[in-house]
């Protein structure tokens, strides 16, 4: 064999060889697992007030699909996600689709009289928080912190105002375990808001105005 041709063979074998190394320790591409909140269940009881709709905010933080968590017990201050797993949108498109499943689902009740769409108070729903807390190295939950206002048909003056924070312990620690936590928060909060819309009955009923339009 000449030199030629044995110079030939060895460059050749040295580039398969450098080919095969520089795909060492790669990893296909994997696309990360999608979680959503899942079929939100009707609210227990008929409030007196239903709002004609509902509007969930959030931060710039929180508008990306990222899980998010944090571990409290050595950053508190420092928000991670998941690498492998994602949420089907962000966390307050989710929310407001499942509220407004929970109290649609009451209005269109054949028990309950139906609100006139637009003469109705509006509820308006401010994200803090939706994020997995690991409280300790054995423990975690689901956070989820909002503030909530009742609006009236037009205008931004709150009728009324709220803060709900909602706990619910994560069943794993892991992303799975988060997303079932935050599942049933949801369910939580659909209802304590609820629970809130009928415990201010009473005073809106001694403002005519508000009254006529945001009870039923």
């Amino acid at each position: 064999m000449n030199h030629k041709r044995w110079n030939w063979l060895l460059c050749a074998g040295m580039a398969v060889t450098l080919g095969a190394c520089g795909n060492l320790g790669v990893k296909g591409d994997v696309s990360p697992a999608l979680y959503d909140l899942g079929i939100s269940e009707p609210v227990t009881g008929t409030p007196a007030i239903l709002p004609t709709s509902i509007e969930v905010r959030a931060p710039s933080w929180l508008s990306n699909s990222a899980m998010q968590y944090r571990i409290d017990y050595q950053q508190p201050a420092q928000r991670q996600a998941f690498a492998e797993s994602r949420w089907a949108s962000p966390p307050a498109e989710m929310l407001e689709r499942s509220l407004r499943r929970a109290f649609t689902t009451t209005l269109a009740a054949p028990t309950t009289g139906a609100i006139t769409p637009g003469n109705g108070c509006r509820l308006r729903v401010e994200l803090d928080e939706f994020t997995q807390v690991f409280d300790t190295p054995q423990s975690s939950y689901a956070s989820i912190v909002a503030r909530v206002e009742l609006l009236p048909a037009r205008g931004d003056s709150a009728v009324a105002r709220q803060l709900l924070s909602i706990r619910e312990t994560a069943s794993s620690l892991d992303a799975k375990g988060g997303v079932s936590a935050h599942q049933r928060a949801s369910v939580r909060l659909a209802h304590e808001l609820a629970v809130w819309l009928t415990s201010l009955e009473p005073a809106l009923r001694q403002n005519p105005s508000v009254a006529r339009t945001c009870i039923r």
